[in-house]
């Protein structure tokens, strides 16, 4: 997956969480200034990104993510380490 691929499906699942349309969301769009996220969509937006892309991540590193950028970078790194893994 590519990372505009990743992140259209990153926008989905934020869409589901919080019924913004995928379209009307930004692609650096910040979770609490730009979409107004508490922390419990925060959190659910985590666990599903977690979830869709089986990263198998801690809660704690989920917290963290403040915006649609730093989903799709999280997603991006822990998926290249699989592949890494899963070739060697």
């Amino acid at each position: 997956m590519n990372p505009e691929e990743i992140r259209q499906q990153i926008k989905v699942i934020i869409a589901n969480v919080t019924g913004i349309s995928p379209q009307e969301i930004p692609d650096n769009a910040s979770f609490q200034d730009d979409l107004d996220l508490d922390s419990l969509s925060l959190l659910e937006v985590g666990v599903d990104v977690d979830y869709t892309f089986k990263l198998g991540l801690p809660e704690e590193e989920l917290q963290g993510l403040q915006a649609l950028d730093d989903v799709v970078n999280l997603v991006l790194e822990h998926s290249g380490a699989e592949l890494a893994a899963a070739v060697a």
